[in-house]
């Protein structure tokens, strides 16, 4: 099974357009005291269509102070993994900023602290689980595009069944599977298709 995320493209060459790495930050900002925390404050998504803006954070919980906010793709900045900006910028903190001073007015106090990871995301934003056109032994599972870490569990299961029954899985996976299959009629995968029949 390879299950490299950002890197992905770094193990198997022919996922370069397929799985791309963008970078993503996170920032934590200063506010009123119990106003964001868990009791009184869920996790949240929110966002506006029309200007193509989502983000979505945590109230106050644990040791790190302050309400936590990220917005989705970011600013959608391709990146290397090996050499990505791991450091806070201006633009980071503009683009962050904008969606606090938009829906959470009140917590638009200074960043107590920020952290850097990376999105994979695939043309069409969904997991790419299924077996290499030319190695079937190979697994390619890149359960990415933002939304992968909190569906690692289910994901570890479905590829469990796939190594067990052999092939596509069980009919059960093979139809919760069916979306993200190798297919030649989602975006940006004849590209990746026609490069393993070349090699």
């Amino acid at each position: 099974i390879v299950s490299a995320g950002a890197w992905m493209s770094t193990l198997v060459p022919e996922t370069k357009g397929l799985c791309v790495p963008v970078r993503q930050v996170v920032a934590w900002f200063d506010c009123p005291p119990n106003q964001f925390h868990k009791d009184s404050f869920p996790v949240f998504i929110v966002g506006d269509d029309i200007v193509n803006d989502c983000f979505y954070g945590f109230p106050q919980y644990g040791a790190q102070p302050g309400f936590k906010i990220g917005k989705y793709n970011h600013l959608f900045e391709v990146v290397d993994p090996t050499t990505i900006n791991r450091t806070m910028t201006p633009e980071d903190d503009c683009a962050l900023r904008s969606g606090v001073q938009k829906y959470f007015k009140s917590a638009d106090g200074k960043v107590l602290h920020y952290g850097v990871c990376m999105f994979t995301n695939t043309p069409d934003n969904h997991f790419i689980i299924d077996r290499h056109p030319r190695h079937p032994q190979v697994i390619l599972c890149s359960a990415c595009s933002g939304h992968g870490f909190k569906m690692s569990s289910g994901i570890g299961q479905l590829l469990a069944n796939m190594v067990v029954h052999g092939g596509a899985g069980s009919s059960e996976v093979q139809e919760e599977l069916a979306i993200h299959r190798l297919s030649a009629q989602r975006s940006g995968h004849s590209e990746f298709l026609e490069a393993c029949a070349r090699s």
